[in-house]
């Protein structure tokens, strides 16, 4: 045989079998497991005991210096500056229909409603990533601040009927011995307004702690120790959380939600 049909034959068996290939992983409905690196972080001045967090021009300028335009930078609620590298970006996940199995929600705080005058008090603005604004800066919202005044928020949590919730995790920083953030989870009949306290803390909200000041911290909002809640039909999910600090030292990330569809 010429070698060019020779050829020709072996590209189109090669072709054949990735269609297959193809097919068949479509038709066994596989996810494909996304493959990210953790971000860094490196923290790149010492915090300075007692400082608080400035955001001016000037400031956000010198984070931006320090940290380059591949990095994303913040300054912590004790006032140093906090570089992390931008996570990889996530693979596609196919195919796109949820299937059976276990599954993964985050929720910003930042995403998250207001109540009363909650938003302009504790906007919390980090510098670099990428980004450029319109007017020539890189400032973009990445956290929930506190301030002397308890504010409160609320997310909502949208999961299919027939969800099983497993577990809920709050984040944050806490640098404070005199400020928190705290948070619970409850569901509430379409037509009514009372809250159902499904996890097994009820109705108390959990909290990093008015004492505790080491940093960053998480703490469940609903126990992986307790048996799963499913998420009914004529119910609205609901996550709440609030902030208070007079000395500055807080900074809220949001939330992230394990469930299971059988």
């Amino acid at each position: 045989m010429p070698r060019h049909l020779s050829t020709l034959h072996t590209l189109t068996a090669l072709t054949a079998f990735a269609t297959l290939s193809t097919a068949a992983a479509e038709e066994r409905g596989q996810p494909v497991a996304p493959q990210a690196t953790a971000p860094g972080v490196v923290v790149t001045e010492k915090a300075t005991p007692h400082s608080a967090p400035t955001y001016s021009d000037a400031r956000m300028e010198s984070v931006a210096r320090t940290c380059g335009a591949d990095a994303i930078g913040s300054i912590t609620p004790d006032g140093a500056i906090r570089c992390q590298s931008k996570p990889a970006t996530l693979a596609q996940t196919a195919p796109r229909e949820l299937l059976a199995g276990t599954y993964y929600v985050s929720i910003p705080a930042i995403a998250c409603t207001p109540q009363g005058a909650a938003a302009a008090a504790t906007a919390g603005q980090c510098s670099g990533g990428g980004t450029l604004r319109t007017d020539g800066d890189n400032l973009f919202p990445c956290t929930v601040n506190a301030n002397a005044t308890r504010n409160t928020f609320v997310c909502g949590l949208d999961l299919p009927n027939g969800a099983q919730i497993q577990e809920v995790i709050a984040y944050g920083l806490d640098y404070s011995t005199a400020g928190y953030f705290e948070a619970a989870i409850w569901s509430t009949g379409d037509t009514t307004f009372g809250p159902t306290y499904f996890s097994s803390f009820g109705g108390t909200w959990q909290s990093s702690g008015v004492a505790f000041n080491g940093g960053f911290t998480s703490f469940p909002i609903f126990s992986a120790s307790q048996p799963p809640h499913t998420v009914t039909v004529g119910n609205r999910y609901t996550i709440g959380f609030g902030t208070r600090d007079p000395n500055s030292g807080i900074s809220f990330y949001g939330f992230r939600a394990r469930y299971f569809l059988p």
